[in-house]
């Protein structure tokens, strides 16, 4: 009887150890894995920090350029319609007295276009990227505007 003791001992001994000898293996493995995947997903999210900022750069030098490219066309409406202005002023001084009336209206709207563009260009310079689009699709529009206008 105390050799079956013995044999039955022995081999849950062998058994256990073995069984162990297997789960730690087991667990250095998903410890590796665990640490890898945690690396990649730092890498990652290194990446994608790298990739939103150097996104966010080339949106701000977009929106500088063309805030360059806007005052540029902002500042030649203006100054075709400081030209157009100062040819009513000179008319209104030749003009009769019923053609004046017609030339001070006109004189007023010029100027109230080109405060209008002068004010799109003092919201341009506070306008934040978010509504940068849409606020230079409209700024543009009102150039356009003048531009036709102007050559009526």
């Amino acid at each position: 009887m105390k050799k079956i003791t013995w044999i039955v001992a022995s081999l849950m001994l062998v058994g256990t150890l073995s069984l162990t000898s297997c789960s730690d293996k087991t667990k250095d493995s998903a410890k590796d894995t665990v640490e890898e995947a945690k690396n990649d997903m730092d890498e990652n999210v290194a990446d994608a920090k790298a990739d939103i900022k150097e996104a966010g750069d080339d949106f701000e030098a977009k929106v500088k350029e063309d805030k360059d490219e806007l005052k540029k066309d902002i500042d030649d409406a203006i100054s075709k319609l400081d030209r157009k202005i100062e040819e009513a002023d000179a008319k209104i001084d030749k003009a009769a007295d019923k053609e004046k009336a017609k030339w001070r209206e006109r004189k007023k709207e010029l100027n109230a276009e080109k405060e209008e563009l002068q004010d799109s260009w003092k919201r341009a310079q506070n306008e934040t990227a978010d509504k940068w689009d849409e606020f230079k699709a409209n700024t543009k529009e009102k150039i356009a505007k003048v531009k036709a206008d102007l050559n009526d």
